[in-house]
């Protein structure tokens, strides 16, 4: 029974069996008791996780989401802050805020797996009008350096949303509004370039 409550995890990107309990939209003393007793309400997980291979889901085998499923409920992870450590954010030790569930099957050029996208919650107003103080960004971590598109650019410290501007052998890294200090960034180390605004959910 435990495993398929790990593999729940592993498959929408939750970390607690409380994570799992509210997903599956129960009370976590619920999912306690269950696990105790040994018997998981199966019905139910397999109605929430109808994107799954059942036999993956049950018994670990085959593939983990059916060709069906495969474009239903993406799970995409909330950061509400990254930590950053040497210009690479370490998404492990990073707090979470939960995850959306969205199909992203349509407009966005055919993605069809999450793990190359996060959302993260905007601070301050550097970027308003697009971007306003705790909107979620949506952000693609396989897009490479773009001149004039919007950038998660790690710092020293922390993380933040910029427009790249191209300058000769170097991108600069400036806010929307002229509000905050541009950041420069070699076009032979753009690492710190976490990855590219895809859209805006305006909480």
């Amino acid at each position: 029974m435990n495993e398929i409550l790990e593999r729940i995890k592993e498959a929408y990107h939750l970390e607690t069996d409380a994570e799992v309990a509210d997903f599956l939209d129960i009370k976590p003393s619920t999912l306690s008791m269950q696990k105790n007793r040994g018997r998981l309400d199966l019905e139910r997980i397999i109605e929430r996780c109808s994107d799954l291979n059942k036999n993956w889901l049950l018994d670990g085998e085959g593939k983990k989401r059916t060709v069906e499923g495969a474009f239903r409920q993406t799970p995409i992870p909330i950061y509400t802050t990254l930590d950053i450590k040497n210009l690479k954010p370490d998404f492990k030790n990073s707090p979470k805020a939960g995850d959306i569930y969205t199909d992203i099957s349509s407009g966005l050029e055919g993605l069809s797996e999450s793990d190359n996208l996060i959302g993260y919650v905007h601070s301050g107003n550097e970027m308003a009008p697009i971007i306003k103080e705790n909107d979620i960004a949506v952000i693609n971590l396989d897009e490479e350096p773009v001149h004039d598109e919007i950038f998660l650019i790690a710092s020293s410290h922390e993380a933040s949303l910029r427009r790249l501007q191209k300058e000769q052998n170097k991108l600069i890294a400036e806010s929307q509004n002229g509000k905050g200090t541009p950041i420069d960034i070699d076009v032979n180390n753009p690492h710190r370039c976490i990855g590219k605004l895809l859209w805006v959910i305006r909480r």
